[in-house]
């Protein structure tokens, strides 16, 4: 594996130990342990085209945690600013003596396009509305931890699908691990392709409830919170959020989301504390995830 651009080039054999991987790296009180032989002189470039708090800092932290070092690229600023194409931009930074480049991007297709253009490994951290491979990952390594194994798992994907590049890779790794996979949305934020055509659909999110070991609550943008796409937070509330009152209700199904939270919107804040929601747990898979994939990558690469 030279690159990882999506969940769909995984085989069942290279999830497994991914995620295997990541459990070693996952210490017994709840922390993240260092390898700083792993990847000693390894150098890494950040590019993030879009705004990011929880991948960056986590792809930062496991490159440093495995004794590589990063720098970050701003767009703001640089030469892409000033007219220079990607694949120049991509060529200057691979002139430089780098051995990865960790991107987030919103234009769909730009991770295979540029890992076809260097030779550095390329490792999509964000896609426009198709791929985030490593968010699916640590999303699994979460289930993974709480249930044993996401065979049989109930998991119930409630929000935005039409826009959600996380639901599209998750749900993939999640029924390749064999978890069942459902999903519940109002019908302007179904997606437009068929990918969830074989899955079972719940009308609204206390139907899900009835029937999931899991709830992923996926963002809403509040610009999406419009008289065409969902009347208002109300409406959306009414039928598709997790608030305290459902949580109580259903003490056994656990929460997860991508992050960030809108608050008032698709959770209550008091859930952020609560034992059902592994929200927080989610940021700490992803540390020891993304150190796996980078270990498992260069490992192979050396």
């Amino acid at each position: 594996m030279r690159h990882l651009l999506s969940s769909q080039q995984l085989s069942i054999e290279a999830i497994h130990q991914i995620l295997d991987t990541a459990s070693t790296f996952l210490t017994p009180d709840g922390l993240v342990r260092s390898n700083p032989a792993a990847l000693r002189d390894r150098r890494f470039v950040l590019a993030f085209f879009e705004p990011s708090t929880r991948t960056r800092l986590s792809f930062e932290t496991a490159i440093e945690r495995l004794g590589a070092s990063s720098v970050i690229f701003n767009q703001a600023g640089s030469s892409v600013e000033k007219g220079e194409t990607l694949e120049e931009t991509i060529h200057t930074i691979e002139a430089m003596g780098f051995d990865g480049i960790i991107i987030r991007h919103a234009q769909n297709g730009i991770h295979g396009a540029v890992a076809s253009c260097t030779t550095m490994s390329v490792i999509n951290a964000g896609e426009g509305s198709i791929a985030h491979p490593t968010q699916a990952l640590l999303d699994a390594s979460t289930v993974r931890e709480r249930f044993g194994s996401l065979q049989g798992v109930r998991i119930a994907i409630v929000g935005d699908l039409r826009h959600s590049r996380v639901a599209r890779s998750t749900s993939d790794i999640f029924q390749r691990l064999g978890a069942h996979v459902a999903y519940s949305a109002p019908e302007s934020l179904l997606p437009t392709d068929d990918y969830v055509s074989s899955l079972q659909r719940f009308e609204t999110i206390d139907e899900a409830l009835e029937w999931a070991d899991v709830i992923y609550l996926l963002r809403i943008q509040r610009e999406r919170i419009t008289e065409d796409i969902v009347p208002s937070i109300g409406a959306y509330r009414l039928g598709y959020a997790m608030t305290t009152q459902r949580a109580q209700a259903h003490p056994g199904v656990v929460i997860l989301h991508p992050g960030p939270v809108n608050i008032g919107v698709e959770l209550d804040e008091s859930l952020l504390s609560s034992p059902q929601a592994l929200i927080h747990r989610q940021v700490t898979h992803g540390v020891a995830t993304r150190m796996a994939v980078l270990q498992t990558i260069f490992s192979e690469t050396r």
